[in-house]
């Protein structure tokens, strides 16, 4: 936007410029003239004072003379005429009085007026200016002398007098759009500045970002109230999304306790009991995710040894028992490239193959792909399935809590299990990378970082 006001405000500058220019310009032109004009007018009234007593007596001769000495030293043709617009005396052959100048400039002269200044002076024009003075005895016009002044050097004082001009009026030009177009942009759309800038901040999560909206227009006021409503309205949004997510995880803790109390009697009496132990403790850590997901508990609680964990061979343990939920479902699940690779041993991998494939099972179409690799300082846990995949804007927004797409929000769901998946992975320095491969479908990577010193 700061752009398209330069563009409307630079040229609106430029053309206040050349208006002030214009009148500039010609003031420097036709003061060239004026200048001109009047220093050879002193010489034209010189040259009829001595041209008074040669046409009263007839003789001529030191007349002529003057006027060729005169050309030979200022390289400027003179020549006398009668009342009658004859020549008697030239400083060269040649003369045409019927030229127009010359004629516009002796009838004036001879009928006793001064002619009028000629109009400036421009480097494009050439020609001689004609000064002309009356010869006059008692009032009595006895002839003319006049001046064919040559005006090449003036031209020349005319062009660099216009060069300096435009560069004086390209630096002004520079200098108004510096410093007062520029600061005078940045002054109009500061406002609008400062609400991008908050906008970027709250698409980075900052949900307590607000704009100022004192001393502004009545416009970009409402516009400020409009956009800090609705970062209060995401905010808030946010806020019961987390205490939701916090209350639930809260509330299943007490169940989850008793059942497993009961559950470790009946362990004793029943070997089933511990398989179901198991799971109870695997619910236990979900929770325990959620409530970490929500906020409540700082990441990092959760400890583990500090032995790396070989991440495909921890798949492919999980996937016995996922093979034989896929077969139950008449699902292909296939079993791709599994590089072995050291990850921080408190990475949920179970948790992280379930939701992927549970998902994949539900919104995707088979065959299912899962696969292992190393990816230079990472390793890429990926998940493939064949399903109708996701949209660019979609694939944006793929880990974000409580988001579904528009596809699958008639499906059973909560919006939590790629949240949780990203969340995972984050604790251990890792990311989720959703992309469309191809031949169709949605993958899903989850990227961790390889431990160098793992010992395969």
């Amino acid at each position: 936007m700061r752009r398209r006001l330069l563009q409307s405000l630079v040229p609106m500058v430029i053309v206040l410029a050349i208006f002030a220019a214009v009148p500039l310009a010609n003031f420097i032109a036709t003061g060239a003239s004026r200048t001109l004009f009047l220093s050879r007018s002193n010489d034209a009234d010189w040259f009829a004072t001595m041209a008074e007593g040669p046409l009263q007596s007839g003789d001529i001769a030191s007349l002529r003379e003057l006027a060729v000495r005169y050309h030979q030293l200022y390289n400027t043709p003179v020549f006398v005429v009668d009342v009658d617009s004859r020549v008697i005396a030239t400083s060269r052959s040649g003369v045409n009085i019927a030229e127009p100048d010359l004629a516009t400039a002796l009838s004036s002269t001879l009928a006793g007026r001064l002619p009028a200044e000629p109009p400036a002076m421009w480097p494009w024009k050439s020609g001689e200016m004609v000064v002309a003075r009356p010869v006059v005895n008692n009032g009595r016009v006895l002839g003319a002398a006049v001046l064919r002044v040559p005006t090449e050097r003036a031209r020349d004082q005319v062009q660099n007098g216009l060069l300096l001009l435009l560069a004086g009026l390209i630096v002004a030009i520079v200098a108004v759009v510096i410093g007062i177009v520029r600061p005078v942009s940045r002054w109009v759309l500061r406002p609008i500045n400062d609400l991008d800038n908050a906008t970027h901040q709250v698409t980075r999560g900052a949900l307590d970002t607000r704009v100022s909206t004192d001393g502004r227009a009545p416009e970009l006021r409402r516009l400020g109230d409009s956009f800090n409503s609705m970062a209060l309205s995401l905010h808030q949004a946010r806020q019961r999304e987390r205490e939701f997510v916090a209350d639930a995880s809260h509330q299943l803790r007490t169940p989850l306790t008793s059942a497993r109390i009961h559950i470790e009697g009946l362990s004793r009496l029943s070997p089933t009991a511990r398989f179901a132990l198991s799971d109870i403790d695997r619910l236990g850590r979900i929770v325990q995710r959620l409530s970490r997901l929500a906020g409540s508990d700082r990441p990092g609680d959760a400890e583990g040894n500090e032995e790396p964990l070989d991440l495909a061979q921890a798949i492919k343990e999980r996937l016995v028992g996922w093979k034989a939920v896929y077969a139950a479902d008449d699902l292909e699940l296939i079993i791709g490239e599994m590089v072995p690779g050291g990850v921080a041993s408190e990475l949920e991998v179970d948790d992280i193959l379930d939701v992927l494939l549970d998902n994949a099972s539900k919104y995707g179409a088979p065959p299912v792909e899962v696969s292992v690799l190393r990816d230079g300082t990472e390793v890429v846990l990926s998940v493939r399935d064949h399903g109708l995949g996701l949209g660019s804007r979609d694939l944006k927004k793929v880990g974000e809590r409580f988001w579904r797409s528009a596809h699958h929000r008639e499906m059973p769901g909560t919006g939590l299990g790629l949240a949780i998946v990203r969340s995972e992975a984050a604790r251990v320095g890792g990311r989720v990378v959703a992309r469309p491969p191809i031949g169709g479908g949605l993958v899903i990577e989850v990227r961790v970082p390889l431990i160098d010193d793992y010992d395969l």
